[in-house]
């Protein structure tokens, strides 16, 4: 008999929190999944799910340039450095502080940290392993509060950095005679994220709604506001997230609701409701056709594409705890239920899930298949027994205890 059982997948969970990143190809999805990274191929339709993990939740990570190295962060700062390639742990390493964006350069030789109320500029581990892979530059100061997002320039030769006290700051990689960091100030609230258009032009992107597209004077050298543009929503809904890629600007809502944006002009090129809570996360494909947005409350991945307006991977795991799990007798099917009173089945050889039953009230904490047939049974807190039909995924109907 053998008995050297390896990791395989993870199910009952598609997405947490931290950012999402498509690899060069545009073929697969990166989604921090607890304190693991899965791989969703869009292409194939398949996962798979790396088998080391931080010691918790993943706050962040980082794709190189060419997709070869990665670089996940936890919430109290501990970092993994991973080579996707191979799938095989490098290194590890603490930033001593919890990170709330790491970005490598496009030139994949640097890496931007954010520490707080500071930037920190590492030297990008090669993928080879080394007894000190992380080595630190420089350390950028001059902000007042914690830094929530930073975006390097094409060239790699410039940072813009986001941060709560309503400011961007545009620092410098390398020491530059007779040039100083600017600040740029206007925002009344804090700044979600900011982006490079070119060297010379930079949009920002503020939780009230606001997106500033600056512009440096080349007489001068100052900067400027040349066009000021708001998301008018109703109620209190803020911007939750922003991404940017070739023109093209996207923008989450606190109510689950995006919006594509054509820029410079700002026009809108599609608005859509996908969620019940806050987008955590947006992200664009390197080839400009596929959205991807986490919703961290409900624990959604979905991913949308924007010129055919359908579905290419839609995925939610349970929203509370797991309370039970059934292998089905061909092995080929994984049920499970939660607190959240769903059943969901999920696919054993792909990992994505394909069905999901509403029909129970509470928490669900009893789950079984019928041997030599395609009926799932489940119990539930509500006090019914449930069946099901895996052939037409429909309820066959449910069964309640009297208790005297």
């Amino acid at each position: 008999m053998k008995f050297s059982y390896g990791f395989s997948n993870l199910c009952g969970t598609v997405y947490r929190q931290g950012n999402l990143t498509f690899t060069p190809d545009s073929n697969k999805l990166i989604s921090p999944v607890g304190s693991r990274i899965t791989i969703f191929d869009l292409k194939a339709s398949k996962t798979v799910t790396l088998p080391f993990e931080t010691r918790k939740n993943i706050e962040c990570f980082a794709l190189s340039p060419n997709g070869n190295m990665a670089v996940c962060v936890d919430i109290e700062g501990r970092a993994i450095l991973i080579n996707l390639q191979r799938k095989v742990l490098l290194a590890h390493h603490s930033f001593k502080k919890p990170v709330k964006d790491i970005k490598y350069s496009p030139c994949g030789l640097y890496l931007a940290v954010t520490h707080g109320k500071h930037v920190q500029l590492w030297s990008a581990p090669s993928v080879k392993k080394e007894f000190a892979p992380f080595t630190l530059i420089r350390t950028y100061t001059g902000q007042y509060d914690t830094i929530t997002s930073i975006t390097w320039s094409s060239c790699s030769n410039f940072i813009a950095c986001s941060s709560v006290d309503m400011t961007v700051k545009i620092l410098s990689r390398e020491p530059i005679e007779g040039w100083k960091p600017v600040t740029l100030t206007g925002h009344k609230k804090p700044v979600i994220a900011a982006f490079f258009r070119s060297t010379s032009q930079v949009l920002s992107v503020s939780a009230d709604g606001a997106m500033f597209q600056w512009e440096q004077c080349s007489a001068t050298g100052r900067w400027r506001i040349t066009s000021k543009n708001f998301v008018n929503q109703p109620g209190n809904v803020f911007v939750s997230s922003a991404s940017y890629h070739t023109n093209m600007l996207v923008i989450g809502l606190t109510n689950g609701q995006f919006t594509l944006y054509d820029m410079p002009s700002c026009d809108i090129i599609q608005t859509l409701s996908i969620s019940q809570k806050d987008i955590s996360t947006v992200c664009i494909s390197p080839s400009g056709e596929l959205l991807a947005f986490g919703c961290q409350g409900l624990g959604q991945l979905l991913v949308w594409e924007w010129q055919s307006e359908t579905y290419i991977l839609k995925q939610q795991g349970h929203s509370y705890n797991m309370n039970s799990v059934a292998y089905s007798p061909d092995s080929l099917a994984i049920a499970t239920g939660g607190d959240d009173g769903k059943v969901k089945v999920w696919s054993s050889e792909t990992g994505f899930c394909y069905v999901t039953f509403h029909e129970h009230t509470s928490a669900v904490t009893a789950v079984t298949f019928k041997p030599h047939s395609n009926v799932l049974l489940s119990g539930s807190l509500d006090g019914t027994v449930r069946a099901y039909d895996l052939f037409r995924w429909e309820g066959l109907g449910y069964h309640t205890e009297q208790l005297e």
